[in-house]
């Protein structure tokens, strides 16, 4: 064991407590970090959780690597959405009259196909990843179990011809959001299909100077489209934003409580979904000081 994966695995525990149990260190070349898998207890709830280390943003030149993490699994529960910006990204399902085919661009641990088997099983999943390091990491720990593309998300958009009810664009590697051009978004929007939505999730969204500009060009994009774009993140975190591009004028940002409620009850969500939209600020523009 070198140096660094000693330093790595004290990161991890000073984090996560010095019960958690790793399971995975490895080093990835796609996604440009080591990612890690690690077992760790909250009270009686049982997490697995996939991480990695990446940038600081906002420090100075040369600090450490943070700790993050990217999903994770309620051991007990699997198919139910641990994290809060996940729970967000879900929403797109809600404004979408019968969503029968999704695509998700990064699979991560998988979190969202899990969700979708369990309480969205008629829409088929196509399944975009350019790291089959993450996929292996995702089939051996998180239950990931469908066929996924390796392949550059751009690579495969300008391929492709069908079309998709949802998008779920959730795109990272070591030094935060993918970047991505106009053109990039615009080609998103022509694969959604009429009464689809496009779901964004930005994290660092305060801190990541990369992320304002990428989420502004897609609203400029959705502009010119005539249509419009609106932003959820939780009042007082400065940890992920969720932007969402309805195409059916029945869903916006003044709708989107009803249509949680409404989602949440036909699809028996764990508590009726009650929790997703609390304390959370809805903004039609990006929200500078959340």
């Amino acid at each position: 064991m070198s140096g660094d994966d000693d330093r790595r695995r004290q990161l991890i525990h000073e984090y996560f407590g010095a019960a958690a149990r790793i399971r995975l260190l490895r080093e990835t070349a796609a996604f440009g970090a080591p990612v890690f898998v690690v077992d760790y207890d909250r009270g009686m709830r049982h997490y697995r959780t996939l991480g990695s280390f990446g940038p600081v943003f906002g420090a100075a030149s040369g600090a450490e690597d943070q700790v993050t993490e990217q999903s994770s699994m309620d051991l007990l529960y699997p198919a139910q959405l641990v994290f809060h910006y996940e729970r967000l990204m879900s929403l797109s399902f809600a404004m979408c009259a019968r969503p029968v085919t999704a695509l998700l661009l990064g699979v991560g641990g998988a979190a969202m196909w899990r969700f979708m088997r369990a309480y969205l099983p008629e829409c088929a999943p196509t399944l975009i990843d350019n790291d089959e390091q993450v996929v292996a990491v995702a089939r051996r720990w998180f239950h990931l179990q469908q066929k996924v593309v390796i392949d550059q998300a751009e690579r495969f958009l300008a391929g492709q011809t069908a079309r998709y009810d949802i998008i779920h664009v959730d795109l990272y590697n070591a030094h935060g959001a993918a970047a991505f051009d106009t053109a990039f978004w615009g080609r998103c929007i022509d694969l959604l299909a009429p009464g689809g939505c496009l779901a964004t999730n930005w994290a660092d969204f305060v801190t990541n100077p990369k992320v304002r500009p990428m989420a502004e060009a897609q609203a400029e994009i959705a502009r010119a489209r005539a249509r419009e774009c609106f932003f959820v993140t939780r009042r007082g975190f400065r940890d992920n934003l969720v932007q969402y591009m309805p195409t059916d004028d029945a869903y916006g940002r003044e709708t989107l409580i009803d249509a949680l409620e409404q989602f949440a009850a036909a699809r028996r969500l764990p508590d009726r979904g009650r929790g997703i939209l609390e304390n959370c600020l809805i903004t039609a523009g990006y929200p500078v000081n959340p």
